[in-house]
């Protein structure tokens, strides 16, 4: 399953990308295995100036150097294209998950919100997910059937040969 939400963090006042990135990196690291820290963070250009943080390198995009073949050229503008995945969810969480507009109180309902919104779009996901699953299981038993009457069909006994 891809795009589903893995952390979020909540920061008290506006700061700058640059600032952001140990504790969203950090909280990242703390859902994965511990053998197994991010080593590659793609970030827009808004992250410019911070070169590692915390053992990931920061990848920025930027212009292809005339010494990269094609196979490095392709490999660098998929890694920006699925930077830009994200976006897209971040507008969906403001307009269909009500993250415009936090009624809730405080530094704490900051947080909450913003939890609840990203815990309702995997959901929302994994909901998706079942639901498919179920359609196919529905179609592969209702094919099932059809074979299982024939199979019991041909088992059936022809009773007008026999007399009683």
């Amino acid at each position: 399953m891809t795009n589903i939400i893995v952390g979020v963090v909540s920061h008290p006042r506006n700061l700058h990308d640059s600032k952001t990135l140990v504790e969203a990196i950090s909280h990242a690291n703390g859902n994965r295995e511990i053998n197994k820290p991010i080593k590659q963070a793609v970030c827009d250009r808004g992250y410019v100036g911070v070169k590692t943080v915390l053992g990931a390198d920061i990848i920025l995009p930027k212009k292809a150097l005339k010494r990269d073949n094609r196979y490095q050229r392709d490999k660098k503008r998929k890694l920006c294209k699925r930077r830009a995945a994200i976006e897209p969810i971040i507008g969906h969480l403001k307009s269909d998950f009500r993250l415009s507009r936090n009624l809730l109180k405080g530094q704490i309902g900051d947080e909450i919100n913003l939890l609840m919104a990203a815990c309702a779009w995997n959901l929302k996901k994994w909901m998706v997910l079942y639901q498919a699953l179920l359609f196919w299981l529905k179609k592969l038993t209702s094919n099932m059937g059809f074979w299982l009457k024939l199979r019991f069909y041909r088992m059936k006994p022809n009773l007008e040969k026999h007399s009683f």
